[in-house]
C-alpha cells in the first residue's frame, strides 16, 4: 500500500468503490447481506475488476460477531469473511489501492472486523467521499449522498442493490477527483489523503500472510 512519505500519481492507483447492502430488522446492529466492489485504474473510466457476493443474513437476535483471534479459522461459506477474502485476493501489490468510503463508514467497520481475512483491503487508505465532495462542490447546506448523486445525473433507485451503489459511489468519486485535478487541487494519492484520507491501524502480525506473500501485497 502507499506509505505516508511516498508520492503516488493518481494514474497508478486502483480506487475501490465497495458497498454493502445492510439489513436492520431482528439484529443488534446493521448486518451485511450483499457486497459489491468496483475498481477503477486511476481517475479514468477503465475498470480494473468487479466483484459481487451475497452474504447469509445472521439469525434473528444473534449477537455481533466475536473478535477474531489466531489461529484464524476458515471463513464460513456465505459469511462476510468469505466475501471479503475473495475481494482481497483481487488486490495486487503491483499497484497501490485506496478505498472510497461514505459516512457513517459501515464498510470500513466491517472490513476492520474481518481484517484477518482481508489484510490487503484493510490496509488501504480510506478516502471520505463526502469530504471530497464538500471541497470540490461546496454547498450552503450539507448534501446527502443521494443529493450528490443527483447532481451528476444518477437517480437512486428505490430497490438499491450493492452493485448499483458501488457503481454510483465510484462514478461520483471519479467525477469529483477529475474536477479537483482540473482545478489543480491535487495530483497524487497523498494529496487526496491529506484532505480526506485516513490511514488504518496496522494489521496484527498474526493476521498477515507469510512474508513472501506480504512482499507481493504490501510493496
Amino acid at each position: 500500500m502507499a506509505g505516508h512519505a511516498t508520492t503516488t500519481a493518481l494514474s497508478d492507483v486502483r480506487f475501490v468503490g465497495l458497498r454493502f447492502r445492510l439489513v436492520t430488522r431482528g439484529v443488534h446492529r446493521p448486518a451485511p447481506v450483499e457486497v459489491a466492489a468496483l475498481t477503477h485504474h486511476g481517475i479514468g473510466d477503465l475498470v480494473s475488476w468487479r466483484a459481487h457476493a451475497v452474504i447469509e443474513p445472521p439469525e434473528p437476535g444473534s449477537p455481533p460477531p466475536a473478535p477474531i483471534t489466531a489461529p484464524v479459522p476458515p471463513a464460513e461459506p456465505g459469511s462476510p469473511a468469505e466475501a471479503l477474502a475473495a475481494i482481497d485476493r483481487r488486490i495486487s501489490g503491483d499497484h497501490p489501492h485506496a478505498l472510497i468510503a461514505v459516512p457513517p463508514f459501515a464498510e470500513t467497520t466491517i472490513i476492520r472486523e474481518q481484517r484477518a481475512y482481508c489484510p490487503a483491503l484493510a490496509s488501504c487508505v480510506v478516502l471520505d467521499l463526502m469530504t471530497l465532495a464538500a471541497v470540490v462542490r461546496p454547498t450552503a447546506t450539507p448534501q446527502s449522498l443521494d443529493g450528490r448523486l443527483r447532481t451528476i445525473g444518477l437517480q437512486p433507485p428505490q430497490d438499491r442493490a450493492a452493485t448499483w451503489d458501488a457503481y454510483a459511489v465510484t462514478h461520483l468519486f471519479h467525477t469529483l477527483v477529475g474536477e479537483g485535478v482540473a482545478g489543480r487541487r491535487w495530483s497524487t494519492l497523498e494529496d487526496l489523503a491529506r484532505i480526506a484520507g485516513t490511514y488504518p491501524p496496522p494489521i496484527e502480525p498474526e493476521f498477515l500472510p507469510p512474508s513472501d506473500v506480504q512482499e507481493s501485497l504490501f510493496d
